[in-house]
């Protein structure tokens, strides 16, 4: 008993050493007796990376390396930070510390050897639609509990849909409908008619990374929003259709053929303010653009980290003021403090961030109803599926 209390007593000394009093320590001690000394405290913390006073954030990593960076959300993705290297004979233990908001929820790779990989001493993995990443949740970081699966209740259907899809060549050039279509179908569809219905820019990936048909059930479920018909809409050249010349081609495709065609095959409401559209990135512009250019349609436009080009923003602020702006358009915007910058003459040269501010400030100036978010988050789908139910409650809360 005596011997298990001291083993116990030495633990919590150890977990209770700040991680600078421990770097001093491995600092000032011969090589030979420093594996010792990191192995022990390593063994106090589990897992990486090391979190102390609720936002002091240590990336570490000890083995066998000759060099080791960390980036991610922090950098914007943009230029790594090397870890510093502290020898302890056959193996080296790196470290670098960052001050992050408590609530923040990062992603980050490791750069070990000079090859990017997820942080094998971090269990938390999560897609990002580039690869897997490590992720990083702060102590007062909160996670909806909606994008978990749930046994205990009714799910709904993803139907698989080709409009257009048997178009021969060569007449097929011609055709952006060309492409796959997935729609979720509520639980209970049979005995619904009239329901909302949201359509998905990056569909395909909304369903995988951001667990949208699992949120939907969720919220369904719990009846925070009443059943939904959902549309994901994948793109077949997506800088084009989102953002570049075949941006009023594709948002014209999407008002006269591709809604009327859910109409007809779907029990959708016909109503505006019954229907959104939702994208992330460059599918924010497509969804502004077809929102603002089809009012008739859309009453909801969604948008994460989206690329509110110039062209979109002097578009809202010249229909504004002349009195123009498509009444009862409600839009929801959300932006991570950690998202990436934006190069080009589209945007003047600023970031995401920049961006939404200043669009949310043009909104609010004219009074055009809006909701607006900044997280501690990046450009990430771990990121935006955290704020859809938000944006699902804004648009369809309380309707039954």
């Amino acid at each position: 008993m005596r011997h298990v209390l001291r083993i116990f007593i030495f633990a919590s000394f150890l977990s209770a050493q700040t991680f600078e009093s421990v770097i001093q320590k491995l600092e000032q001690s011969p090589v030979e007796q420093r594996r010792k000394i990191i192995e022990q405290y390593l063994n106090t913390k589990k897992t990486s990376p090391i979190i102390e006073q609720d936002s002091i954030l240590h990336f570490v990593l000890y083995g066998a390396a000759e060099s080791v960076a960390v980036i991610g959300n922090i950098q914007q993705w943009q230029n790594a930070v090397p870890l510093q290297k502290i020898s302890c004979g056959e193996f080296s233990f790196f470290h670098s510390t960052f001050i992050v908001p408590s609530d923040a929820r990062l992603d980050y790779q490791l750069i070990i050897n000079g090859k990017f990989r997820t942080d094998p001493q971090n269990p938390r993995i999560t897609p990002s639609g580039f690869g897997l990443h490590s992720e990083v949740q702060m102590p007062k970081f909160i996670r909806t509990p909606y994008i978990y699966y749930r046994s205990d209740i009714w799910h709904g259907v993803i139907d698989s849909i080709a409009p257009l899809v048997n178009i021969p060549a060569p007449l097929n050039h011609y055709f952006i409908a060309r492409r796959p279509i997935k729609v979720y179908r509520p639980a209970g569809y049979d005995t619904l008619a009239a329901l909302p219905s949201v359509y998905v820019h990056d569909g395909f990936e909304a369903i995988d990374y951001a667990l949208v048909p699992t949120i939907l059930d969720n919220l369904i479920a719990e009846g925070k929003i009443p059943p939904v018909i959902a549309v994901f809409i994948p793109p077949v050249n997506r800088e084009n259709e989102y953002v570049g010349n075949a941006m009023d081609r594709f948002a014209a495709y999407l008002a006269k053929e591709l809604v009327p065609l859910i109409d007809a095959m779907y029990r959708t409401s016909r109503t505006p303010s019954y229907r959104a559209m939702t994208g992330i990135s460059d599918g924010g512009s497509i969804t502004l653009t077809t929102a603002l250019t089809y009012p008739e349609l859309f009453g909801n436009a969604g948008i994460q980290s989206g690329s509110i080009t110039t062209v979109l923003s002097e578009r809202t602020r010249v229909a504004a003021a002349a009195g123009k702006f498509p009444a009862g358009l409600r839009i929801y915007m959300d932006c991570g403090r950690y998202d990436i910058p934006m190069t080009g003459s589209d945007f003047d040269h600023l970031d995401f961030l920049t961006i939404h501010r200043r669009y949310d400030s043009l909104l609010t100036s004219f009074r055009i109803p809006h909701y607006y978010k900044e997280v501690n988050d990046g450009h990430e789908w771990a990121s935006w599926r955290e704020r859809f139910p938000d944006m699902m409650l804004y648009f369809f809360g309380g309707r039954q």
